[in-house]
């Protein structure tokens, strides 16, 4: 994916890779939100900095069980305001020929609640087990590997248009009373 990025000049990617925060599960007594108090653990703080720092993003989901996975979920969960009026895309996989379409579906809906704004393209790749080759690079003679090259580089440009037009947005609600912080 940050081969393809290179391809959006307009923009800096970076990638969060959640296996890299050593994220610990939610078990907060309070929602991010309506904790004054809160005092994440450095791994938390880091992802919640990484993500705060971010003008939009590109989740990479895939499915399990017709679900987001857990490990996204609970990164998610550990969202107060970082997110908030920021645009988001959604690219889910799965190994089946649906591509991941329910866990995108979920996904968009806990994003809608974190105040992200999920676009309306979305990118399925079904049978993704054949669309990587042993190294974990893409696999350059599937048709997986066309699609990913054709779409994802319009899912970032759409994604970095709609980052720079939400910016003067976001700094206008910066300033805005928050109703669940009072």
């Amino acid at each position: 994916m940050l081969t393809t990025a290179k391809e959006v000049p307009e923009a800096d990617f970076a990638l969060f890779d959640l296996a890299s925060y050593r994220l610990p599960f939610f078990d907060e007594a309070l929602a991010p939100r309506d904790n004054p108090d809160r005092r994440p653990a450095p791994g938390v703080m880091r992802w919640l900095d990484d993500m705060d720092s971010a003008d939009g993003y590109l989740f990479v989901v895939p499915e399990y069980n017709l679900a987001v996975p857990a490990v996204v979920k609970n990164a998610l969960d550990l969202l107060a305001l970082e997110a908030e009026a920021k645009p988001a895309s959604i690219l889910s996989c799965s190994d089946t020929s649906y591509g991941g379409v329910v866990a995108g579906h979920e996904l968009r809906l806990v994003l809608n609640k974190l105040g992200m704004l999920p676009l309306p393209k979305t990118v399925p790749l079904a049978h993704a087990e054949q669309l990587l080759n042993p190294d974990g690079g893409l696999a350059a003679d599937s048709r997986f590997a066309r699609i990913v090259a054709r779409y994802v580089p319009y899912m970032l440009r759409e994604l970095a248009h709609y980052a720079a037009a939400l910016r003067p947005l976001r700094q206008e609600m910066s300033a805005w009373e928050k109703p669940w912080k009072a």
